[in-house]
């Protein structure tokens, strides 16, 4: 998680998350992915996600997830 303050209210993290991902490979190559979202678009799930493969690919693809408190 990354946020704009160092300490971030309770329930901060809820909200709803949207983000996407991509992928290239043509022998080596990386990934990289993320989520933004929760108070007012100021906070960041996973701000850093790296892969490496070997082969042919290419992708990418857009990802929702909603957080809510109990």
């Amino acid at each position: 998680m990354l946020a704009a303050t160092a300490n971030p209210p309770p329930r901060s993290l809820s909200g709803d998350y949207g983000g996407i991902g991509a992928e290239a490979t043509a022998g080596y190559g990386p990934s990289a992915n993320a989520l933004i979202g929760g108070s007012r678009r100021g906070i960041i799930l996973q701000p850093l996600s790296v892969q490496a493969q070997k082969g042919f690919h290419i992708a990418d693809g857009v990802a929702t997830l909603a957080l809510r408190p109990e």
